[in-house]
């Protein structure tokens, strides 16, 4: 044993080595399963950091976008429709009448949406709704067209989701090239 010892004094910087080796090991094999477990938290750490940054540099000019953003939406509710006021929405139609040589001869609000922006719909609308107005109205085929036109170039967020187009009724002062449509128009408007 004293042998042993004799050689352990002689050789110091062997001795510690070793014990720091052995004590390495132990560490090693004791705590060897945390490894992978702080590899994946620092993984995302690293991901977290990352995205603040990100967010750091997308949230300037924020104030700017937000006001941008808050400027279209008061353009769109200008030119939105209110649904209880039926009359005024109906006139607008009508005065088609005096801006092209069209007859409207009905203009209906009706009670059902369209179906595409109704809840799940595939154009859900969730800030919005729409209204669908039934139009009847005669002329030849290009005042038809021009209606179609114009009510397509409007101000107001609107389009037309269906029509038909059928020889008109044979009366005295129609003239034989005369049509009769049936347009849908589904009109955006306020939220109910």
């Amino acid at each position: 044993m004293n042998l042993i010892i004799d050689k352990l004094k002689e050789y110091p910087a062997a001795v510690i080595s070793a014990l720091v080796f052995i004590g390495c090991v132990a560490v090693v094999f004791m705590r060897g399963d945390l490894v992978p477990e702080l590899s994946v938290q620092e993984t995302e750490l690293i991901a977290r950091i990352q995205t603040i940054k990100d967010n750091v540099i997308d949230s300037r000019n924020l104030e700017q976008d937000v006001e941008s953003l808050q400027g279209y939406v008061a353009v769109i509710d200008e030119r939105l429709f209110d649904r209880n006021e039926r009359s005024i929405n109906t006139n607008f139609f009508y005065s088609f009448e005096n801006k092209i040589d069209i007859i409207i001869a009905d203009v209906s609000q009706l009670t059902v949406e369209d179906p595409a922006l109704i809840k799940d719909g595939p154009n859900e609308l969730s800030l919005y709704s729409g209204i669908v107005y039934e139009i009847r109205a005669r002329g030849t085929f290009q005042e038809i067209l021009g209606f179609m036109d114009k009510i397509h170039k409007m101000d107001s967020l609107m389009r037309i989701a269906n029509f038909e187009l059928y020889a008109g009724t044979t009366t005295q002062e129609a003239a034989p090239d005369t049509l009769m449509a049936k347009l849908q128009v589904v009109v955006l408007a306020e939220k109910d």
